[in-house]
């Protein structure tokens, strides 16, 4: 398959659709692959992360905890794919799902950069103040809103369903990877 001459390479398109969605620009959701080669390309950003602290752990000695770690990370990122599927195909969305899931992974992975960089500015204020614990609450508050609204509003427009309907599928794909997440944590404090 060869490329326009005038189109973006495909990790630079990736990236503006990512930038144009988070901007409220539904026509973006087009711009990403409806495939399963673009599923999985979705979830390498979102892997790196617990990939390489879980072969640390590893290589730490830590081999138990190390790969719960790593399969725990694993199950909260496929979590998303799965809810949305088994939503998708109960309203009758099924043909839009493999694009509305790659859209959703990649703006999961733009979420994850913006609250690094929130960190990132947060570190760079210096000694801990009165000001400072306040830009950070209503800086947490603003990025947790926002990532509440983006993967509903990816919801919405690349499933094509209701706003009520998207927020409740947002709300239970965050809660059962909370769930995921909870449950490693428990079991982690079981096993000491």
């Amino acid at each position: 398959m060869t490329q326009r001459p005038d189109a973006p390479a495909p990790r630079l398109r990736i990236v503006q659709a990512v930038l144009r969605l988070a901007m409220g620009d539904a026509t973006a959701i087009a711009a990403f692959g409806g495939t399963t080669a673009a599923f999985v390309q979705s979830l390498i950003p979102l892997l790196a992360l617990p990939l390489v602290v879980g072969l640390a752990t590893i290589l730490s000695g830590q081999v138990v905890r190390g790969v719960t770690d790593l399969l725990a990370a694993l199950c909260a990122l496929l979590v998303p794919a799965w809810v949305s599927h088994v939503f998708a195909r109960a309203q009758g969305r099924e043909a839009a799902w493999l694009r509305f899931v790659v859209a959703f992974n990649w703006c999961q992975f733009g979420l994850s950069l913006v609250g690094l960089v929130m960190l990132l500015l947060l570190g760079a204020m210096g000694p801990p103040s009165h000001a400072a614990g306040l830009v950070l609450v209503i800086g947490c508050l603003a990025v947790m809103a926002y990532g509440l609204w983006l993967p509903w509003f990816v919801a919405r427009h690349g499933l094509g369903v209701s706003g009520p309907k998207a927020a409740l599928l947002v709300a239970v794909i965050y809660l059962c990877t909370l769930s995921v997440l909870v449950t490693r944590n428990l079991l982690s404090m079981e096993n000491g």
